[in-house]
């Protein structure tokens, strides 16, 4: 359980990293460097932080080989969620290679 919510944990941070990017970028223009100063940049390193925390109390008696695959999740989840977050496009091919990264942390774990 405590590797599935630090995958979730990660895949949040990334997509809070977007919504940063994306505040920095709209109020760069007005308040210049003062736009690293956001919200969201600091709910993005903060989910980082948590999720840093986590992963050191999974390797307090996880062998990092074990854990690390729950770390490319990620991949997954990340791209999901900027399709329905951000409206990207995926392409035909990025399925398949989605697919390809749970079956090969399935066969790492197992």
């Amino acid at each position: 359980m405590k590797l599935l919510a630090f995958s979730v944990l990660l895949a949040s941070g990334q997509v809070a990293f977007k919504y940063a990017a994306v505040d920095v970028k709209a109020r760069y223009e007005t308040v210049g460097l003062w736009a690293v100063l956001s919200w969201p940049l600091f709910a993005a390193l903060s989910i980082y932080a948590v999720a840093t925390a986590i992963w050191v109390w999974i390797l307090m008696d996880t062998p990092l080989s074990k854990a690390y695959p729950f770390a490319l999740l990620g991949a997954v989840l990340v791209p999901v969620a900027s399709v329905l977050l951000f409206g990207e496009k995926l392409s035909f091919t990025y399925p398949i290679g989605l697919m390809l990264v749970c079956l090969g942390v399935y066969l790492c774990v197992r």
